[in-house]
Formats: structure tokens, sequence, C-alpha cells
């Protein structure tokens, strides 16, 4: 006997052809695929976003602001320290 012809009275389709998938079924693979193929850069892109200001310049400029302001309130409290206590005494501190 030939097993294509014996069919228990049913019509012979090969597995996986018969067989009808919910389509909740299909949209969650279609999300999984999506998510799997999105994985990688997903990371890189957040870390492009947090630290926008390091890659566009802005945290540079911020930076020099800091420091410029820095330099002016430090070198204002010198001398006003001058005129309020003379100058620092120098020692030769070598015999």
């Amino acid at each position: 006997m030939a097993d294509s012809e014996f069919t228990f009275n049913r019509p012979y389709k090969p597995f996986g052809l018969n067989v009808k998938v919910p389509e909740r079924t299909l949209k969650q693979a279609s999300e999984t695929l999506s998510n799997l193929a999105k994985a990688p850069a997903d990371p890189l892109f957040k870390f492009l976003e947090e630290n926008e200001k390091v890659f566009n310049g802005d945290l540079t400029f911020q930076i020099n602001k800091i420091f410029a302001e820095s330099f002016t309130i430090g070198s204002a409290m010198r001398m006003e320290d001058e005129k309020m206590n003379g100058m620092p005494p120098s020692f030769d501190m070598h015999f």
C-alpha cells in the first residue's frame, strides 16, 4: 500500500497548511520580530538622546562659561583681599 493513498477518508494535506494561526499570535510575532530588529540600536539612541548636549557643543559652552565666571569671581576676591589685607607676605625659604 502506498502511504499517500491511505488517508482515513480525509484528503491529504501536508502538516502546517491546515493550521489556522490566530491573529493575536501573528501580531505578537510581528511585534517580537520588530523588537528584535530594533533592540541593538535602542541603547545607542537612548545614549545619544541623554547626552545630546555633549555632542552638539552646549556642554563645552557651559563649561567655558562657568570657568570664566569662576576666574572673574576669584580675581575680584583677590583684588578685594589685597585692598583689605595688603599684599601677601613673601618669604624667602632658601637660605
